[in-house]
């Protein structure tokens, strides 16, 4: 199968007329994707064969995720075990340059973008681009479903999947698109509640992400991680990772590390605590709260009642479950 013969939906009427009143910098609307129905703006169906058929590297270190799933954190985590713990480069250089986000650029308008800045890589605007010519061994992060970045798939590089529990993701997801410029969410929370739900948020449907990702996690290349048990026991999981790329590292190596990643040291460092070098929003809406269960100080008992059942629908028949 190639791009072109995924079908394209154009989302229109009624639930088209609401989009364009919550995301009113998105005046070219938003289409579904092929029988999933993967939700995009309309800027992605222009580029979507470039990213469909990514060329990859067998040495390149891929890491997935549905947005706000803890990805920023594992990013750096990842990075430094596989770089030999290299914090002075990691102090030097921008996470969106040591691990570019693939489709960023790809899927907005191009009024929407950031701006070019004279004698700085725009990593954002010609993302793609921007990762096809780093240097090996390549960090690239992406939101894409496996099933739209099949050349991942078939590859043997490697590949980490971050899944999270969807009440935190929606919570988490909902202040960072009513602060990030290129979204500006203008809705209520409930309505966006209702939107994760119904497939209508960006990179939608959840479910469809994360259950491609759990029947792939026994690959020798793949590793599946959720968030919680990530920070439930972080220095457990530092050693797993390491093991993954073939790394061995002391106690105090891991202390530091640990330390590095702590909630209130990543929100101060400059090189992880922004989407990108020239976009600017509060560090605790990028790095929010870093911790689970924040749900339940924004969920009232109807939207909690509708997601455990949306939850419940969604996991049955399945081995997956997210840890408590």
């Amino acid at each position: 199968m190639s791009f072109k013969d995924l079908k394209v939906e154009r989302v229109e009427g009624e639930l088209a007329t609401s989009l364009l009143k919550w995301y009113p910098l998105h005046k070219h609307g938003f289409v579904k994707i092929g029988q999933k129905k993967w939700f995009f703006p309309y800027g992605y169906v222009e580029n979507g064969d470039s990213i469909y058929n990514f060329e990859i590297r067998p040495d390149d270190t891929w890491i997935f995720s549905y947005p706000r799933s803890g990805t920023t954190m594992t990013q750096e985590l990842i990075w430094l075990v596989a770089n030999d713990m290299n914090f002075d480069k990691a102090q030097r250089r921008y996470l969106v340059e040591r691990f570019p986000f693939l489709e960023i650029g790809a899927i907005l308008d191009d009024h929407i973008a950031t701006e070019n800045i004279p004698g700085r890589i725009n990593t954002e605007k010609y993302s793609i681009e921007f990762v096809q010519n780093q240097s090996s061994p390549r960090f690239i992060k992406s939101h894409m479903s496996f099933e739209l970045l099949p050349t991942v798939v078939n590859s043997t590089c490697k590949i980490i999947y971050v899944a999270r529990n969807p009440r935190d993701v929606v919570v988490s997801w909902y202040n960072f698109m009513k602060m990030i410029t290129h979204f500006q969410y203008q809705g209520t929370f409930e309505q966006f509640c209702n939107n994760f739900m119904n497939d209508h948020t960006v990179w939608s449907p959840y479910w469809e992400h994360v259950k491609q990702a759990w029947t792939m996690r026994h690959r020798a290349n793949m590793m599946f991680l959720f968030y919680e048990n990530l920070i439930k026991d972080l220095p457990g999981n530092i050693k797993k990772i390491a093991t993954f790329f073939d790394k061995t590292y002391s106690d105090e190596q891991i202390a530091k590390l640990e330390e590095h990643l702590k909630i209130e040291n990543f929100r101060k460092n400059s090189m992880v605590n922004q989407p990108s070098p020239d976009t600017v929003i509060p560090s605790e809406v990028f790095i929010r709260q870093g911790t689970t269960d924040g749900w339940k100080k924004m969920f009232t008992s109807e939207i909690e009642e509708r997601f455990s059942k949306w939850i419940a629908d969604n996991l049955k028949d399945t081995d997956l479950s997210f840890p408590s």
